[in-house]
């Protein structure tokens, strides 16, 4: 979570990325990469929440479909041309799939407010709160939730 990271102060940086055209940011320090991949191998017979796994200068990742985990329209086509924000998890690589990642913002952590009763389904599994950026809403991914719900999935 965010305010146990290991920013000093209460000051903590955020890549902002958007899926499903909704704003949101993943804690700068489980970020390794961004990047657009060029190619990618999908899974048979695996759940939805995975995309596939591409080679990524030699590390494998797996890439996941960010949309379809948080409940957002799913955007038709393949991942090509899309971009990835590359995340650690347990020493594994995982790639967020994402429309477009923007930059990387310096954010206070109190500013940072509880998510609102309205915000729907998996949205609000995963997000730890919201902040205005702005004038938009952007919602601040758990990251390490989000990957291990699809670990826990494919364990189950």
């Amino acid at each position: 979570m965010i305010n146990e990271q290991k920013n000093t102060g209460d000051m903590i940086q955020v890549v902002t990325l958007r899926i499903g055209g909704q704003l949101f940011a993943v804690n700068l320090e489980v970020v390794e990469d961004v990047f657009k991949p060029e190619q990618f191998t999908p899974i048979p017979s695996v759940k939805p929440e995975i995309a596939g796994i591409l080679n990524l200068r030699g590390r494998i990742i797996v890439a996941v479909n960010t949309e379809f985990l948080l409940g957002l329209p799913i955007t038709e086509g393949t991942m090509i041309g899309r971009q990835m924000v590359n995340v650690k998890y347990l020493n594994e690589s995982y790639g967020l799939l994402a429309d477009s990642v923007g930059d990387v913002v310096a954010l206070s952590a109190a500013d940072i407010k509880p998510n609102p009763i309205n915000l729907g389904g998996n949205l609000a599994v995963y997000s730890q709160g919201i902040l205005r950026l702005n004038d938009e809403l952007m919602v601040v991914l758990m990251a390490d939730q989000l990957i291990a719900k699809i670990l826990h999935q494919e364990a189950a």
